[in-house]
């Protein structure tokens, strides 16, 4: 399997800039939608993402649709696993988890660490996003392999809008993560 094609740094930070003709006119010379940028996370760890990934996470909802206007892969992972749509959830930038959503994202995606979508917009106490999910389906007992569920982060965050909204769709406050504990313990 070859490796992708490499996103130059400035392409990945005009994406995140929601500038749209640079982006547009990179991938009119010939650049490749479903490129990676080298990069890192904000606690330093390599990190390689891409276009949607970028204007997911910046809250550049019309570089989102015209990326998916021109065939950029919605359930693209970063190189830690990440979607656009684990992005978007987490950053609050709700317009854009729609969107996604519209076109098909994988809603139960699991990064490595067993996060979702759902336990990103939880997670972060994104009320809207995690009501947009769970409208969509989303499933609210999926655990981690440490057996956290996106319940269990609303509540051990203080999330009430969050817990409240997911034990509405039916969320199972009982399950036990990997130490045995419920969503009620974590909310103490």
């Amino acid at each position: 399997m070859s490796s992708p094609a490499s996103l130059p740094k400035e392409i990945h930070l005009s994406a995140k800039r929601g500038e749209l003709q640079k982006v547009v006119k990179w991938l009119r010379k010939g650049g490749a939608i479903g490129a990676l940028c080298p990069t890192t996370t904000e606690a330093g760890k390599p990190l390689a993402s891409g276009l949607l990934h970028a204007a997911s996470s910046c809250g550049q909802l019309e570089l989102v649709k015209v990326l998916l206007k021109r065939g950029a892969s919605v359930n693209l992972p970063d190189s830690l696993g990440g979607t656009a749509l684990m992005d978007a959830a987490y950053h609050g930038h709700h317009p854009i988890v729609l969107v996604l959503l519209q076109h098909s994202a994988n809603i139960d995606m699991q990064d490595p660490n067993g996060c979702t979508a759902l336990n990103s917009a939880a997670c972060a106490g994104h009320e809207a996003s995690v009501q947009a999910l769970l409208r969509a389906k989303a499933n609210t007992d999926l655990q981690a392999p440490n057996g956290i569920t996106a319940l269990m982060e609303a509540a051990d965050r203080g999330h009430e809008a969050s817990v409240q909204a997911l034990l509405r769709a039916k969320a199972n406050p009982e399950l036990l993560d990997n130490k045995g504990r419920t969503a009620l313990q974590y909310a103490e």
